[in-house]
C-alpha cells in the first residue's frame, strides 16, 4: 500500500521518538514501517525482539561464502573512510584536542577503527554483533568489545569523539543508545552519525521505495526533524547536519541529479505497478540520500 493520506488512527502505534499519531508508510510481511505524522520519522512496529535481532546480525556479518550479507556493505563504506576521519579530525581541532580517543560504536568487523589506528588515531570498537568483533580482535588486531554499550560501558572509560556510522537505524532504541553513548563522553564530547534521510524530497517523490525501509536491517528511517528530536532527548545538542553527505563536492553534486532522475522515473513505474495490481506492491530502488551530523553532549545542570 501507498503512504496513507488520512489522519494517524489510534489503531497505528505512537511515533517512537516523539509520541505522536503515525501513519502507515508500507505493509511488508511481519515487519511493516510507519510514518510520524509530526516529526515524520519512519519506525517499523512491532519491534523485532533481541533474541531475533541478535541472530540476525551473527549470521549478517559472517562471511559473504558463510552466508553472510556484511562484506558487500563494508567494501562501499570502505570508499568513505578517508572523508569521515577528516571530520573526526575537524571535531577534534573544533574542540581543540590535537589527539583525541574515539569510540566508534557499532563497529561491526572493525574495518574503521583499523582505518583510524592506520591514520594514528588512538580508536576502538565496541558492536552487539559476538562475530564482528572476534574478526575484529583476530584478524584486523584492533581493541573491541563485544555486547549492548549499555552492558558494557563501565569497562570502556572515557572518549573525546564517539562515531557511529550507519547505526542508528539499525537500533530498537535509538534514544536509549545516544544516551548510553554520552555517558562514556567527556563533558562536550562530540557524536559523528550518519544515516540514510527520510521525508527528503526523493522520500516525498517515491514514499516507502528508497533504499532506507529494508527491515529487519532498519528500523527507523530519520527525518531532519526527527533525528534532531531523537539527539535533544538524548542529551545531546545538533550542531551540524548535512541531509546529503558525499566524500567530495562533485560526488554530491551527481548525486543529485541521478538521484533526481531516477526518481522521477521510478515514481511511474511505481504507480504503474499500482494500477496493474490495484494495491501497492512494495519495492525498495537503490537510491537515497545520506544524513551526515555532529553533535554535542549537553553539560547536566
Amino acid at each position: 500500500m501507498r503512504e496513507s493520506t488520512s489522519p494517524a488512527s489510534s489503531a497505528y502505534p505512537p511515533c517512537r521518538i516523539c509520541g505522536s499519531g503515525s501513519v502507515p508508510v508500507f505493509m511488508n510481511g511481519a515487519h511493516r514501517f510507519y510514518r510520524c505524522m509530526s516529526c515524520r520519522t519512519a519506525f517499523v512496529s512491532p519491534v523485532p525482539s533481541d533474541e531475533f535481532l541478535a541472530n540476525f546480525y551473527n549470521t549478517y556479518h559472517l562471511s559473504d561464502a558463510a552466508g553472510g550479507l556484511y562484506d558487500a556493505v563494508e567494501a562501499r563504506m570502505q570508499a568513505d573512510f578517508h572523508a569521515k576521519i577528516a571530520l573526526v579530525r575537524a571535531a577534534a581541532a573544533s574542540m581543540g584536542i590535537a589527539s583525541p580517543r574515539v569510540l566508534d560504536v557499532g563497529c561491526g568487523k572493525g574495518y574503521f577503527v583499523r582505518a583510524c589506528v592506520d591514520a594514528g588515531l588512538d580508536a576502538e570498537g565496541v558492536d552487539l554483533s559476538e562475530t564482528g568483533v572476534e574478526f575484529a580482535r583476530k584478524e584486523l588486531g584492533v581493541k573491541a568489545t563485544a555486547g549492548l554499550l549499555a552492558h558494557v560501558k563501565s569497562q570502556l572509560g572515557l572518549f573525546d569523539l564517539a562515531t557511529f556510522w550507519a547505526t542508528i537505524e539499525h537500533l530498537p532504541d535509538p534514544i536509549g543508545t545516544i544516551r548510553d553513548i554520552g555517558t562514556v563522553l567527556k563533558p562536550r564530547g562530540r557524536l559523528l552519525l550518519d544515516t540514510g534521510i527520510g521525508d527528503d524530497e526523493l522520500d516525498r517523490l517515491l514514499p516507502g521505495h528508497v533504499q532506507w525501509y529494508d527491515a529487519p536491517q532498519h528500523l527507523f528511517v530519520f527525518s531532519d526533524a526527527g533525528m534532531r528530536e531523537t539527539l535533544r532527548r538524548a542529551g545531546f545538542n545538533a550542531l551540524t547536519l548535512d541531509p546529503c553527505f558525499e566524500r567530495s563536492n562533485a560526488r554530491r553534486v551527481v548525486r543529485k541529479v541521478r538521484n533526481g532522475l531516477t526518481a522521477v522515473l521510478l515514481r511511474g513505474v511505481a504507480e504503474i505497478g499500482r494500477l496493474r495490481h490495484n494495491e501497492f506492491v512494495f519495492t525498495r530502488f537503490p537510491i537515497g540520500n545520506l544524513m551526515s551530523v555532529q553533535a554535542e553532549k549537553v553539560l547536566a545542570p
